[in-house]
């Protein structure tokens, strides 16, 4: 877990307020022998993203480098589907743009592993670890930033296949049609409360009932839209409206004249922040009021898979920075691609209250208030955890 600042402008418009961000990361390894490497945990990306030995930039040197040659089981591949370099063949790349950072990419097939277990210490191996074959991006060029100024190495994309180079370069897609390693093709986030004592947690082949208040029972299954999911990458889940003091604000309503507008919505835990259409973040903000009182409960109403709705709430303390009458909001107005759409974003600051699990077998997402420690440990201003 990285914790760092990152300056909004306050709700007064007046000046700036540091408001804590995070990044979730953990270490696998790649290649035969292994080479380890932190990757960042992120649903919103579709690749398994690594520097490789090849990268001179900065910001690859300030990291760990993957070296395809001392991989005996390393494949060059020569396209994003997946086909083996052949001696003398040209190469395709892949660039990819994440915000205000840039890197291109090879496509390179290597065996890949993730600790199994509650034994974090000591080097992964094959009698503690999970292993799948995996299609990823050898980086070969990096911007200086953001990358130089991360802790972790690279990006392990749990995304759908919108977001990848190809269908093989998809780990979801891997875990649906090839693995073998893993009970189900599920996974789960317990993202840690940041004033509570305990560890962020990431499950693969299944979740954990007991990181949810009530258990199985507590946990709502939100349907996913299969073809429109997979075409944009997103683990999406529909939305009837967003509600402050219990008035709706229609932020769904489209113009169109539809008796029952909905809204699409983005599962994102590499996303700090929360995001949405710029008119739809206006007008949500200017229905919480000042920051001189409380700020209302923010009520997100889900639709569930069997046709009920599920209300996510977030509170002052998920939303806000407050200092004195001035407050920060962890929402950003952000404007999508036109073949994404309209859409809000769930990130962190949602994830850290209630506890996720993407099920790619069934194209559901299970949420529910996540169960957290009680004891305190210190909120950091900038650092590693």
């Amino acid at each position: 877990e990285y914790v760092s600042m990152f300056d909004r402008p306050t709700h007064n418009g007046r000046g700036h307020m540091p408001l804590h961000v995070t990044e979730y990361y953990g270490t696998v390894s790649m290649g035969d022998p292994p080479q380890e490497f932190g990757l960042v945990f992120d649903t919103g990306s579709g690749n398994i993203v690594i520097p490789s030995l090849k990268c001179g930039d900065e910001a690859c040197e300030d990291h760990h480098r993957f070296s395809s040659s001392s991989s005996h089981s390393a494949v060059q591949l020569a396209l994003e589907d997946g086909t083996p370099l052949q001696p003398g063949e040209e190469r395709d790349t892949t660039t990819i743009t994440y915000g205000t950072g840039k890197l291109t990419g090879e496509y390179i097939r290597d065996r890949m592993c993730l600790r199994r277990g509650p034994d974090l210490q000591g080097p992964i191996t094959a009698e503690n670890a999970m292993c799948v074959q995996v299609d990823f991006l050898g980086v070969i060029q990096e911007s200086r930033f953001p990358f130089s100024e991360l802790p972790f190495d690279g990006i392990f994309g749990l995304g759908l296949g919108g977001l990848s180079a190809g269908p093989t370069f998809n780990f979801v897609n891997r875990l649906v049609t090839e693995n073998q390693a893993v009970r189900e093709p599920v996974f789960a986030f317990f993202l840690r409360n940041l004033n509570a004592d305990e560890d962020s947690e990431i499950t693969f082949g299944g979740y954990r009932p007991e990181r949810v208040i009530g258990g199985d029972s507590g946990l709502t299954w939100l349907p996913v839209p299969k073809d429109e999911a997979g075409e944009k990458g997103y683990w999406i889940v529909t939305m009837r409206d967003i509600y402050v003091k219990d008035v709706a604000l229609g932020l769904c309503d489209d113009g169109s004249g539809s008796p029952h507008p909905r809204c699409q919505v983005a599962m994102d835990t590499g996303t700090a922040l929360m995001m949405g259409p710029r008119h739809g973040v206006k007008k949500l903000l200017g229905s919480l009021g000042g920051c001189s009182q409380p700020i209302p409960s923010i009520r997100f109403e889900l639709e569930t898979a069997d046709g009920g709705t599920f209300s996510l709430v977030l509170d002052q303390a998920d939303v806000a920075e407050v200092q004195g009458s001035d407050c920060a909001f962890a929402f950003q107005a952000v404007d999508l691609p036109p073949n994404l759409g309209p859409m809000w974003i769930l990130g962190q600051t949602a994830l850290r209250k209630y506890y996720s699990v993407y099920d790619a077998k069934k194209w559901q997402v299970g949420i529910g208030l996540a169960t957290h420690s009680s004891a305190q440990r210190a909120a950091p201003l900038s650092q590693e955890q």
